[in-house]
């Protein structure tokens, strides 16, 4: 049987979802760095201001390796402006991660690793949460928060199992990004076919996409559906990933038809869609 989240368990979900990505990423300045300012000498009217990071995986041989890069006078307010959004972004994650840790530790799904960052990655490129909906596994785990009920977990997978992250793309020409963020975390990501929007890392990750402006076959009203008033969601990954998910109940449907989730997740969803009074945030 479902049973509600606690009280607590809704504020601290409730409260990250109303904070939604607007200090979650910074495109220019990543988390992960720091920022220097280095004094000025004699002759120099004004200290200088320096990013230090981390080159990403795409940077292939170079990756990992740290860098510097110049943003200017510590006293220009360009640059202070971007110091404080750089400062911003860091203290909002601190903070979030704390709450998804509670979450996380009173017992609510959270992804793989890998498919956490995964999710991350294209959340920081911009597809979540206006340009693509999460579908599969890793939407069911987000249904706790959207429901306030826990749900019956997902089958345990086997030793042999790899990753496969699903979701649906509403505009083809978003791929370019998609594949840019893929390989920001795993370089080996390529397409699985040349035909196809898919994509296997060489550790076999595999992420399937769909393009719902290109179906033209007779699931086209069954991809249509799941994009149909998608709901806001988190994935309980890093600071907690904001994304789009299928209303619960077309998610049910579309799992029927296809008979592309364990009956358990499906039985339990119906049973929580039949108890749950929590209302939920549709984006229409």
């Amino acid at each position: 049987m479902v049973r509600p989240l606690s009280l607590a368990e809704h504020v601290l979900y409730a409260d990250l979802l109303e904070q939604g990505v607007d200090d979650l990423f910074d495109p220019d300045l990543p988390e992960n760095g720091s920022i220097l300012i280095r004094p000025n000498r004699a002759s120099a009217q004004s200290a200088h201001a320096y990013y230090q990071g981390y080159r990403p995986a795409a940077g292939y041989e170079r990756r990992g390796q740290r860098f510097a890069r110049y943003l200017g006078r510590a006293d220009d307010p360009e640059v202070v402006a971007r110091i404080a959004r750089f400062q911003r972004v860091k203290a909002v994650r601190a903070e979030r991660v704390t709450t998804v840790r509670a979450l996380i530790g009173a017992g609510m799904p959270r992804p793989d690793r890998m498919t956490g960052r995964i999710i991350e990655a294209l959340a920081r490129a911009g597809l979540f949460p206006g340009h693509a909906v999460l579908i599969g596994e890793a939407a069911y785990q987000t249904y706790d928060g959207v429901l306030g009920v826990r749900l019956a977990k997902p089958p345990k997978a086997t030793t042999s199992d790899r990753p496969t992250l699903e979701i649906i793309v509403r505009d083809g020409r978003h791929l370019a990004k998609l594949m840019h963020a893929l390989r920001a975390v795993d370089p080996s990501f390529t397409a699985e076919l040349a035909d196809t929007a898919s994509y296997r890392s060489a550790t076999g990750i595999r992420v399937a996409v769909t393009i719902s402006d290109r179906v033209n076959d007779p699931t086209k009203d069954q991809i249509s559906s799941l994009i149909t008033n998608p709901v806001e969601s988190l994935v309980l990954y890093g600071p907690g990933i904001p994304v789009t998910v299928p209303a619960p109940e077309r998610f049910v449907v579309h799992a029927q038809i296809t008979r592309s989730t364990h009956t358990a997740m499906i039985a339990s969803l119906i049973e929580a869609l039949r108890t749950s009074r929590s209302g939920y945030r549709d984006v229409r």
